[in-house]
């Protein structure tokens, strides 16, 4: 799985049949996000997205600190720039300007598939543990009336987890985190056994997330809030799901 050609764990080189494989996987995981969900309500609009890995450091999840973030020496305007440690917050931005200046409304469903970057100054970066200093995260935001009555962590989390155990041929759990990123109010990680350790102890690792997501973010207040016809004059949920690829 992949080279580590400059000698550090944590940065891997991939072949052509490695990036196949996760064009693949993503295809498969975005089906069946999609089908999970318009399986509930037909309405779900999907929105594929991009966005710069260089971010203010404003702006960064206050749960990363200096010893999780790859700072950036030069500056952009008066700003404190970083390399992203998560794709999260481009992911916001961009559903928030979606329903702010087109005609989508809730559900929405904002993905990218992108590289993160991390010290993994704790732990080590290694791909035994997968930990990468820079690695490749598929990420979707969800948006949706608190009054649908759904339960969509739920029925992703039911979707994915089987899905894990046929994509990678390992036996998955959800297990509730250690970390709670700051946007949410309770985080379940999709986890992989790897077997035992020397010391006969079960070795399991993280290979996704699911996070119930606070509105705020998503959907700031704007002018067209007034409107009884728009989206933000709704009570809004948010899910994030993000995934190792």
């Amino acid at each position: 799985m992949s080279l580590p050609l400059y000698k550090f764990g944590g940065l891997r080189f991939w072949n052509e049949r490695e990036i196949t494989a996760r064009e693949r996987m993503t295809a498969q995981i975005v089906q069946e996000i999609t089908t999970g969900l318009r399986g509930v309500n037909q309405g779900w609009a999907f929105e594929r997205v991009d966005c710069p890995v260089i971010m203010p450091r404003s702006r960064m999840n206050p749960n990363y600190t200096d010893d999780d973030v790859f700072a950036l020496s030069a500056k952009i305007g008066d700003q404190e720039m970083v390399l992203r440690a998560e794709t999260t917050d481009g992911s916001y931005l961009m559903a928030a300007d979606i329903l702010r200046n087109t005609n989508t409304k809730p559900p929405l469903c904002v993905w990218q598939l992108g590289q993160s970057f991390r010290r993994e100054t704790n732990d080590g970066a290694s791909a035994s543990r997968l930990r990468f200093n820079s690695f490749y995260q598929l990420e979707f935001q969800l948006v949706y009336a608190k009054s649908s009555g759904a339960d969509y962590a739920a029925i992703l989390r039911t979707a994915l987890v089987p899905l894990v155990e046929r994509m990678t041929g390992l036996k998955a759990r959800l297990e509730p985190s250690d970390r709670t990123p700051s946007y949410a109010d309770e985080t379940l990680d999709i986890e992989v056994y790897l077997g035992l350790d020397e010391k006969g102890e079960e070795v399991w690792r993280e290979v996704a997330s699911t996070s119930p997501a606070r509105t705020s973010r998503i959907c700031p207040t704007t002018k067209r809030a007034a409107s009884a016809n728009s989206p933000f004059s709704k009570s809004l949920s948010g899910l994030t799901v993000s995934l190792l690829c």
